[in-house]
């Protein structure tokens, strides 16, 4: 009978998971309990019965064909998904609005102009209460967790 013999050298390596490798895994949470599973109900969004959460673009795909949100377009890399979003085709830097909080560090450090415009904290409340009650009506939502910034330093979660 031979025996194998471990050496400290020959031991597999096991790389130690990231808190970024954890927060990305697709899921598919449905039941009553779906919105605290996924961490919507402290936001108050306690309706929808199925959540994708953190899909990868081959699902999200998947989900763009089957939900008719559009078509599939033949590109030189492989099938895109594309969309009609008719006369809203970009992105209106006027749109933008920030919360602003008087005596905070943000109110000192934004750059407060006719881009990075302010509202009040209860304009926000009002559109946010808005949101969540539409988000109830909802049977079925999709949530994506990620991270913005490149370096590990300054990243910042959001959902």
């Amino acid at each position: 009978q031979t025996h194998q013999v471990a050496y400290k050298s020959s031991v597999a390596h096991q790389p130690q998971t990231s808190e970024r490798d954890e927060y990305n895994v697709s899921k598919t949470l449905v039941g009553a309990s779906a919105c605290a599973e996924a961490g919507i109900d402290k936001l108050g969004i306690t309706g929808p019965t199925t959540i994708y959460k953190n899909l990868t673009y081959q699902e999200l795909f998947e989900h763009e064909v089957a939900n008719n949100e559009g078509w599939v377009a033949s590109a030189e890399y492989g099938d895109t998904f594309a969309i009609d979003t008719g006369k809203f085709t970009g992105r209106s830097p006027k749109d933008k609005w920030l919360v602003l909080n008087k005596g905070s560090d943000s109110a000192e450090h934004v750059d407060w102009n006719n881009i990075n415009q302010a509202t009040t904290p209860e304009v926000f409340k009002e559109l946010y209460d808005k949101a969540v009650a539409h988000f109830n009506t909802k049977e079925k939502c999709y949530v994506f967790d990620c991270f913005v910034g490149a370096s590990p330093k300054s990243q910042r979660k959001i959902r």
